[in-house]
């Protein structure tokens, strides 16, 4: 009766073991597609801050002058470690804005016009994030 205790004792350790194995394994799975998220995240937030320097930049360069432009397709940030590139474009936009042309007080009409233009900044990082963000602007002042 003894040596049947035993065997059975054996059975139970062997299947406890397997269990604990699968259950390791599975911990390691979880680990390894947690790991491959925060990768995906981290180069989805880089390309976003990417896209947020060019428009800071394009704003930066429309307060010294309000014309439309773009860059092309720059690195950033000066790593060696990520791969990030931004692209803007600054633009016109035509029609109905919240001042109409020669918009005065009362006095000099036709003395002042707003111009309204829209930047459009792009980031790309690794594992193919990419980011698009726009910015509307108005500039108001002497009618040319």
């Amino acid at each position: 009766m003894r040596l049947h205790a035993r065997g059975v004792a054996l059975g139970i350790v062997l299947v406890l073991l397997a269990g604990l194995g699968a259950l390791a394994l599975a911990g390691a799975a979880a680990a390894a597609t947690a790991l491959a998220l925060a990768g995906h995240q981290q180069a989805a937030l880089l390309a976003f801050e990417a896209a947020e320097a060019g428009i800071a930049a394009s704003l930066a360069e429309a307060a010294r002058e309000p014309a439309p432009r773009a860059t092309g397709p720059l690195p950033w940030p000066d790593e060696d470690d990520a791969f990030v590139t931004l692209e803007t474009r600054t633009e016109a936009v035509t029609g109905a804005g919240a001042l109409a042309e020669g918009y005065t007080i009362g006095e000099n009409a036709g003395g002042f016009a707003s111009r309204h233009f829209v930047v459009i900044a792009e980031g790309s990082a690794d594992r193919g994030a990419r980011v698009r963000l726009e910015q509307g602007f108005y500039v108001v002042g002497p009618a040319r």
